[in-house]
């Protein structure tokens, strides 16, 4: 079974801060990371025949564990493009720290939100790739 890589990059604006983009490609690449040791143990598996019981179940707890941090990194997308729609808050000002802050909180919210369930998509992503051992 090989998954092919894609990356989740979204664009660097003029909204986007440094720190953001930095924090968001260090997540990208964890994930991606991941996501690579998940498919080596299981081309390892693969290729020494049949699996054992532990074994599968380190694989779909891998598997698990990548499916509910994409849909966190896809949750933490929607938020911010969702964000950027809302008018700017004259009234307190505007500045970095908010920005840093907000994007922190974001962050942390949709990372909560996958692990208690999110939207579904961690378990269609896990049914999908778990059904060939079926």
């Amino acid at each position: 079974m090989q998954i092919e890589g894609s990356t989740l990059m979204p664009s660097m604006n003029s909204t986007n801060t440094t720190q953001q983009g930095s924090r968001i490609i260090s997540k990208e690449s964890r994930f991606q990371t991941e996501l690579q040791t998940a498919q080596k143990r299981l081309d390892k598996a693969a290729k020494s025949g049949v699996m054992t019981e532990e074994q599968i179940a380190q694989r779909n707890k891998d598997i698990k564990d990548a499916s509910i941090q994409l849909e966190g990194l896809i949750l933490k997308m929607m938020y911010d493009s969702m964000w950027k729609t809302v008018p700017k808050d004259t009234l307190f000002g505007d500045d970095n720290a908010m920005d840093i802050w907000r994007d922190m909180y974001h962050e942390e919210l949709t990372k909560q939100m996958a692990i208690d369930g999110g939207i579904g998509l961690q378990n269609f992503i896990y049914q999908q790739l778990t059904q060939t051992q079926k």
